[in-house]
This record gives C-alpha cells, sequence and structure tokens, in this order.
C-alpha cells in the first residue's frame, strides 16, 4: 500500500510519520507504518499468546515494545497495544481498526479531547490494517503510574455485579464518582462531559464504564482523567447497536424532550450537564463546540483510511447526531 499520509495524524507525508508523530509515538525512531511480521507470523502468535484482552469480546489486543526501529510482541514491559482485524459476523470488520484510528484523530485534533497516541499500521503484506496505540500509564524510565477504571473505581466485577457489569451503571454515577475522587472537579468534569457528548456525536455505542479511567498520582495526592482511549463508531459494525452504552441519568430517568422525541437532544445533554454541577453557559458552550466543525470532521474522514463508502456513511451519522444536538424542544 503506498501510504502518502502520516499514519497518525492523516496529514500529508509520504514516508509514513510526520517529525511530530514519530516524536510522541516512537521518541523519534524511525519506525516503519508497515510491521516486520506476516499474516502466518501473527496468526501465529495469537494462538501462543498467553494473555489476551478484547473489547467486548470482539476485539482482540496484544503487547508490544519498541526495538530500536521495529516493534516486537513481548509478555511483559509492553509499550503499546496493538490491535489487529477483528473476526467476527458484524459489518466491515476489516475497516474497524482505520474506524477507530480516524475516531480517536477527530476527538484529538478537531474537539481538542486528550488522547492516546495511536497510529494505522500494516502487516508485512502492506494491505493488513492493525490499530496501535501508545501505552500512557508507561512512563519514560518503563515504570507505570496507578491507573483505574470506573468500574474499579465503583468497585464492580462481573463475579460479584454479573456478565452485564460494564453497562449497569450510567453517566451521571461516572460524574458523582469523580466528584468524590478528582481533585480538580470543576475542571475536568467538563473534560467528562464533553468527551461523553463526543460519544454519542460519533455513535459509538461501546462507551462503557471500563472505558474511561483515572490517574491516581499517590506521591502528589492528585487524582486526574486519563487520556480517551477505545473510541470508534460502532454502529458501522453494528447497525443496531444502542445510541448510547450507558443511560445519561441514574434510576433510568429521562426528560420530557426525551420521552417526546424518543432520542437525547440539547436539553438531555443541558440537563445532564447541571446534574454534573457545570454551569448554563459552560454546557451550552460545549454543546455547541461540539455541533460545530462539522468541516473539519469531514476533513480527516476524507484522508483517513476507511473505504469510501464508510466514510461517505459516517459522515451521514455525524450529520444525524448534529440535528439532534441542536433539536430544542418549544
Amino acid at each position: 500500500m503506498k501510504i502518502e499520509s502520516c499514519s497518525s495524524c492523516l496529514k500529508p507525508h509520504p514516508k509514513g510519520f510526520c517529525t511530530p508523530c514519530r516524536k510522541r509515538l516512537f521518541d523519534g525512531a524511525k519506525v516503519s507504518p508497515i510491521l516486520p511480521f506476516s499474516l502466518p507470523e501473527f496468526v501465529a502468535q495469537r494462538q501462543n499468546a498467553t494473555k489476551r484482552i478484547s473489547i467486548s469480546g470482539v476485539q482482540p489486543k496484544y503487547s508490544l515494545k519498541r526495538n530500536g526501529r521495529e516493534l516486537e510482541f513481548t509478555d511483559h514491559g509492553g509499550e503499546y497495544i496493538l490491535k489487529p482485524m477483528a473476526q467476527g459476523a458484524f459489518d466491515h470488520m476489516e475497516a474497524m481498526p482505520a474506524n477507530e484510528h480516524v475516531t480517536m484523530q477527530i476527538a484529538r485534533q478537531v474537539f481538542k479531547i486528550p488522547t492516546a497516541e495511536c497510529a494505522l499500521l500494516f502487516l508485512a503484506d502492506g494491505e493488513t490494517p492493525c490499530y496501535l496505540t501508545r501505552r500512557f500509564d508507561v512512563l519514560p524510565d518503563g515504570t507505570r503510574t496507578l491507573q483505574e477504571d470506573f468500574a474499579q473505581v465503583a468497585q464492580v466485577s462481573e463475579p460479584s455485579h454479573g456478565k452485564n457489569f460494564k453497562y449497569d451503571s450510567s453517566y451521571e454515577k461516572i460524574g458523582a464518582l469523580m466528584k468524590n475522587t478528582v481533585d480538580a472537579y470543576a475542571v475536568e468534569v467538563e473534560d467528562l462531559f464533553r468527551l461523553i457528548i463526543f460519544n454519542y456525536l460519533i455513535h459509538n455505542g461501546d462507551a462503557h464504564i471500563k472505558n474511561f479511567s483515572l490517574f491516581r498520582d499517590l506521591s502528589a495526592g492528585m487524582t486526574r482523567l486519563t487520556p480517551a482511549y477505545d473510541l470508534l463508531n460502532t454502529r458501522l459494525h453494528l447497525p443496531n447497536e444502542s445510541a448510547m452504552a450507558l443511560d445519561l441519568f441514574n434510576d433510568h430517568f429521562t426528560t420530557a424532550s426525551y420521552d417526546s422525541l424518543g432520542f437525547y437532544s440539547f436539553d438531555d445533554f443541558h440537563e445532564f450537564g447541571l446534574r454534573l454541577g457545570i454551569s448554563p453557559t459552560r454546557i451550552a458552550r460545549q454543546l455547541e463546540g461540539i455541533v460545530s466543525h462539522e468541516a473539519e470532521i469531514h476533513e480527516l474522514l476524507n484522508h483517513s483510511f476507511l473505504p469510501a463508502e464508510l466514510v461517505g456513511k459516517y459522515k451521514e451519522m455525524v450529520t444525524d447526531r448534529h440535528r439532534a444536538l441542536r433539536t430544542k424542544m418549544g
């Protein structure tokens, strides 16, 4: 495959990675966007892997480390996570790596949401895509900072709360947990608010409680949100996916607007923001920021590695959510 854009930021670049992205991803090392192993080798590694994680049982993850200019599999000391094409009975599974990659770039570049560093790579055949993300919990000296997702913060797990524990919650509850644990809550909660609206905008129906995390710096006595991760348009692969992974509100509360329209609109997120303790002025500013920038979203989609058919579908879906977020009762 001829790569004409930076494999991370998607800006025009003929050599794989532009200099700023190479510094952020690989500390300046000239790593190729073509991985040094083939599909048969990768399949063998999958079969022999001692540890494997999956997103909702669909997308496997593998640990890599950098050795000079090359990335290689590792069982310990991993610096990166690699996600190959997922296998399953869903639509367009071969495009899932490109979907996650461009969605993360939209969050980062268009909406200024702090995100994990990421890139779209290819196996040695130059055609088979894989999503790569650098672990943000690994410090430059190889040690790791303490990270807890909100399932851990809430002390819920499959053994104690059943198989659906990741989804038996609400975004309002995540906000309440943050208020009790995050020092600069008034600042950090707006980041959470923007991220949740963003997930709605891009049809991420799998933003469950484990996909939001905190850093705990015990030495400094501070707790804060981690960069965002696992952002993608799930409806491209699951057309009947729910609008959001969790309810907005506790106790299955719904607004009069939702009861009338049957979908989340401006009024729902305004009420949600108020419950998080955000001022009406700041809520309106955040919502206005999310429903803007349609041209910038389209530009990144146009330069992405998604097939043209899915670029068109993605644009239509975002337009639909822009319309929903602008809708006000009365």
